[in-house]
């Protein structure tokens, strides 16, 4: 599993790309959705009508327009209504994500400004010129003075891009952006897809053959050989004898011909190759990866 989250300012383009990756198959979770989800809980409402009255609530369902009204007034209300919202969010985004396979991408406007993100890999910054925010935000009934009234509680562009594995600026219509963003998005699901796969050999000189066939092919970015003494039953009988692990690191799209590579140019009948998939590596090495094989 590899999660990706989308942060950015308001109307930058998060959910085009997040919607490009479902469009690939990427679990994609929405923060806006699941903190709205918290308001259905009846403490949490009860919570709310306490502080604001009634009209937070009518007839016993939010009143999202009332709750951003009150919310959005001072730094005090926002405190309260962050104390009473994100607790519940982070933990039901945790649980989402830590039971997802693959890639996953988190589209969080407030990735930065809430302490709960442990389950993060790679961080992307969505940003766009305040002219264009505005006109995407027209049907919002959200000027430049609501957006800047949302956006006081957030951290600036300088804080998120430096916090940010990679910033993406979205100075385009709709259309040119999702085409934009499928290559990056594709590229997210090959960093997704990478495998470390092993196979033991008799001899250091078959080991680094192989492996040099592996690189040289593109079907690896790079190999280790390991001396290892190992015991394995075979044809009946424990045997104890000194082999060489090769361990070699590929993308989903490589992987097939890279253990069909290994098979063939092995001399054992069974090489006892596998393949795991890697969680939470480092997004550099995982770049890597995908940078150097085919």
């Amino acid at each position: 599993m590899f999660a990706a989250a989308v942060t950015g300012d308001v109307g930058a383009g998060k959910s085009t790309l997040a919607a490009v990756s479902a469009s690939l198959g990427a679990t994609v979770i929405s923060a806006d959705a699941v903190a709205k989800s918290q308001w259905s809980k009846p403490d949490v409402l009860e919570s709310a009508v306490r502080r604001w009255g009634s009209g937070a609530a009518p007839n016993g369902a939010a009143d999202f327009a009332a709750i951003a009204r009150a919310a959005f007034a001072d730094d005090e209300e926002y405190r309260f209504m962050n104390a009473l919202i994100h607790p519940g969010t982070a933990a039901d985004i945790n649980r989402l994500v830590r039971s997802s396979r693959g890639l996953v991408v988190v589209e969080i406007p407030l990735l930065f400004e809430t302490a709960a993100r442990d389950w993060v890999d790679y961080v992307i910054y969505v940003t766009a010129p305040l002219d264009a925010r505005i006109r995407r935000n027209a049907d919002r009934g959200w000027d430049a003075g609501e957006i800047a009234r949302r956006e006081r509680f957030m951290l600036g562009a300088a804080g998120k891009k430096k916090k940010s594995n990679v910033t993406l600026v979205n100075d385009m219509d709709m259309e040119s952006w999702e085409r934009a963003v499928r290559p990056f998005c594709e590229r997210l699901f090959a960093m997704a897809s990478a495998h470390e796969v092993s196979a033991y050999c008799c001899s250091f000189a078959d080991a680094e053959r192989i492996s040099s066939l592996l690189v040289e092919r593109r079907l690896a970015s790079g190999a280790n050989i390991v001396e290892t003494n190992s015991r394995y039953r075979w044809e009946g009988a424990v045997n104890t004898s000194r082999e060489w692990r090769l361990t070699c690191y590929t993308t989903e799209r490589s992987l097939r011909a890279a253990m069909e590579c290994i098979r063939e140019n092995h001399p054992y009948e069974l090489p006892a190759v596998t393949a795991t998939e890697l969680a939470h590596a480092d997004p550099a090495t995982l770049e890597w990866i995908v940078e150097n094989c085919g």
